[in-house]
This record gives structure tokens, C-alpha cells and sequence, in this order.
């Protein structure tokens, strides 16, 4: 081929800049980009955070529920109790005499 017959890859102005406005953004895409993951990075670890700090509030308030259980559930709170209600569990078992047998 003879070199009038070769197209030249810009033949316009038109052609040169749409290739410089595209060059342009790709490059503020790649500078924006890091920009970008960092922000969500960040807003991540806020919410890890929050949620680590829930975490911690809901074991304390089961720790307290087991502690509360235990101490209702202790033999001088039950012994407590029954003295209260008049079931008196601390005192002299009674004989029950079996009826109905010869």
C-alpha cells in the first residue's frame, strides 16, 4: 500500500479530543477510586464497632440474668420464700398415714 491510501488513526480534531475527555475521566476514576474505598472501609469498621459495643451490652445484661436466676434459685431464697407463702419446707416432716390398706 502506498502511503496516501493509509488512514491515520486521528484524522479529526473531533477524534483528539473525545481520546483527551476520555483519557481525562478514566484518570479521575482511577484517583477517585481509592477515595471511595476507603469511605466504605470506614463506614464498615463504624459499624463493626457498634456492633462489637451491642455485643458487649447484650452479655452483660445475660450475665446479670444468670447471676439473678442463680440467686432466686439459691436455697435460702427458696427457704425464704416457702416461710412466706406458709409452705414451711424447713420444718418437721409429718407422717402421712396410708389409707385404703388393712
Amino acid at each position: 500500500m502506498s502511503e496516501s491510501n493509509r488512514k491515520p488513526l486521528f484524522n479529526s480534531n473531533r477524534t483528539i479530543v473525545w481520546v483527551f475527555v476520555g483519557a481525562v475521566l478514566v484518570a479521575g476514576l482511577l484517583l477517585i477510586l481509592p477515595l471511595y474505598m476507603q469511605n466504605c472501609l470506614t463506614k464498615l469498621y463504624s459499624k463493626s464497632n457498634e456492633l462489637t459495643y451491642e455485643i458487649g451490652q447484650l452479655q452483660r445484661q445475660r450475665t446479670l440474668q444468670e447471676l439473678e436466676i442463680n440467686k432466686l434459685s439459691s436455697l435460702e431464697n427458696l427457704a425464704g420464700f416457702a416461710d412466706s407463702v406458709g409452705l414451711d419446707l424447713n420444718g418437721v416432716p409429718t407422717k402421712v398415714r396410708v389409707t385404703g390398706a388393712p
